[in-house]
């Protein structure tokens, strides 16, 4: 069979995702010829690994007006309209959905031995009549294939050679997705679907089964997946990657990373997907690796230094810390332990981390860093700093190994950031009302950046965040966040209040690496809680305050909170007045029980 493939490619960020790259790979052994068009700006590298891989016959690049009608009226007219009819048939499809899940030879060769069918593709879509919206019945176009008697017909050629390209894609929808179908029913053509949705409307809700019933495309052998169904219905992305992954050998890797990529990195669905695998990978110790360690409190120095001993790698030690005494101790100790390092006085102005992009010049130089602190929270009970800091080492130190093995084998893991620590799950510190406080400062951050992939953090109730900012990462995945080069006075002095930029740089990195087209990872906490216990954590009834700010009952009370006004007024004042509150209304009661019993 003499066939033609012209399919249209569209990417906001201008390269050629992994799906789209399979898809033709298994699509392109059934054409004679194919055509590639992109309705966005490639790089001349990205078009040459298509031609390296002969997976193309001919490109074109394209503005996106006319969207894919616009595009696949270029690509036949670049063949001739009248050389289209040489043809055995003529398949148009773009790159909107994921697949093919299953080998396509076996459905081209039912269709074009059916003389009963002149054209035919996926799914359609049924007839809609409402007050002020008409649509026409309609084989959806993400994937549309026209036999020979079609294309050398008038009313094909009229149609195809008389498309506009509009800038309006609505006039696009409205004028040929919706129209092309019946114009050719009209004209005593036949078309047929692998899941004809027609039949199935009075048993569902929806019109558009490819959104919203995936599962309904997989038992009928739909090859090919929508890819806003994951963004339109993330609730069933889960279900729908597992269910992909049992009825077919599908990479769903190419799905997870599109969806990473293109949309957000932290949608619920994609969470346990990041989730760090214990691969069997080897790391070579063939790359530069650092690891920073901040040492404010050197007393935890050693248990570092201890830490450290158990990797089976190649590093070179930096720490950082504010004091001649406190270096001097720092070099004594690696001393007497035998440790090579290299200490520097930055100063404590923005904790661990301004001290750590204080070292650009020297962490720029490595593949791999890690990045640590000596972690305490005086403000709370020893034991919460010490669980929270014992976590952190339980998933960021000890598999190590694991971590460089990934981060080498995995050309885009940029960034292994640690699980939520128990404490954070115990208690309602980070929940939406507070954790939305932080957007204004973290947009700032992202245009101070420059960074050209927009987002806006507003629209976001929490974030996926590195706790405590104990991180391992590829310079490149935070290059920007190093260019800013802040220095102390871009850094509030101690005691920090609640909203600086330090804590938007704790929740801003994940999104920072995807921004650089990195993907990230999380290392598991093995300490299991069971589900419910987020349940009723997070859903407190809403009219007891959040435990956002410091809970002032454990360090001291009123006195407590006196102490800690210059730091976070707010939420001094206002446990103050609820305290003051609770004892008048007290006082009220108790006077009142007593003019009762009189």
């Amino acid at each position: 069979m003499k066939r033609l493939l012209i399919y249209v490619h569209f990417n906001k960020y201008d390269h050629i995702s992994r799906h789209v790259f399979y898809q033709i790979e298994h699509m392109r052994p059934l054409f004679e010829k194919l055509i590639f068009i992109s309705n966005s700006q490639l790089s001349l590298s990205e078009v040459e690994k298509l031609r390296d891989k002969k997976l193309i016959d001919e490109f074109i690049q394209r503005e996106n007006t006319g969207y894919d009608f616009g595009a696949w009226h270029d690509g036949m007219a670049l063949v001739g309209f009248d050389k289209l009819k040489e043809y055995d048939s003529i398949t148009v499809m773009n790159d909107t959905c994921f697949g093919p899940l299953w080998d396509m030879e076996p459905i081209y060769q039912r269709y074009e031995s059916d003389p009963e069918v002149d054209f035919w593709g996926m799914t359609n879509h049924q007839e809609v009549k409402q007050r002020n919206l008409f649509i026409n019945e309609h084989l959806q176009s993400y994937f549309i294939s026209f036999k020979k008697r079609l294309v050398q017909s008038t009313v094909f050629q009229n149609f195809w050679q008389s498309i506009e390209n509009y800038i309006d894609v609505q006039k696009v929808i409205d004028n040929y997705e919706t129209q092309y179908t019946k114009k050719f029913v009209d004209a005593g053509f036949k078309y047929q679907t692998i899941l004809n949705t027609i039949p199935l409307k009075d048993d569902f809700f929806h019109s558009n089964f490819t959104i919203h019933y995936p599962h309904v495309l997989l038992e009928n052998h739909v090859p090919f997946i929508k890819i806003k169904t994951f963004d339109l219905t993330q609730h069933l992305a889960p279900y729908l990657l597992q269910e992909i992954e049992k009825v077919s050998d599908y990479p769903t890797e190419f799905i997870l990373s599109h969806m990473s990529d293109m949309s957000l990195p932290t949608p619920p669905y994609l969470l346990d997907r990041k989730v760090l695998k214990d691969n069997q990978l080897q790391y070579s110790n063939q790359k530069k690796v650092a690891v920073h360690l901040h040492t404010y409190y050197v007393d935890l120095l050693e248990v570092f230094l201890t830490a450290f001993e158990n990797f089976h790698f190649d590093y070179d030690l930096f720490l950082t810390t504010d004091s001649e005494k406190k270096k001097a101790e720092i070099e004594k100790i690696l001393t007497e332990r035998g440790k090579v390092g290299k200490v520097y006085i930055t100063g404590n102005r923005g904790r661990d981390v301004i001290p750590m992009l204080k070292l650009k010049k020297e962490l720029s130089k490595y593949d791999y860093i890690g990045h640590f602190h000596t972690k305490k929270s005086p403000e709370y009970p020893h034991w919460v700093g010490d669980s929270w800091r014992n976590e952190l080492f339980d998933m960021l130190l000890k598999p190590a190994d694991l971590i460089m093995a990934s981060l080498e084998n995995d050309k885009r893991l940029g960034l292994v950031i640690a699980d939520i620590p128990t404490f954070f799950r115990y208690t309602k510190i980070v929940d939406p009302w507070n954790e939305n406080r932080f957007a204004d400062g973290m947009n700032i951050l992202w245009e101070r950046m420059n960074i050209h992939r927009s987002i806006d953090f507003n629209k976001l109730n929490t974030f996926i965040m590195s706790y405590g900012t104990f991180i391992w990462f590829k310079y490149d995945a935070l290059k920007p966040l190093f260019d800013l080069n802040l220095q102390d006075e871009d850094i509030p002095s101690e005691p920090l209040p609640q909203h600086t930029i330090l804590h938007s740089i704790e929740r801003i990195l994940v999104y920072l690496a995807w921004s650089q087209r990195f993907d990230y990872a999380i290392s598991k906490n093995d300490i299991y809680i069971t589900p419910f216990v987020d349940n009723t954590v997070l859903n407190i009834r809403p009219d007891t305050l959040p435990n956002t700010y410091i809970n002032f009952d454990n360090i001291g009370g009123i006195k407590g909170a006196l102490k800690y006004i210059y730091r976070g007024p707010g939420s001094a004042i206002k446990y103050i007045v609820k305290k003051i509150l609770i004892k008048i209304n007290g006082t009220r009661n108790n006077l009142s029980d007593k003019e009762g019993r009189s």
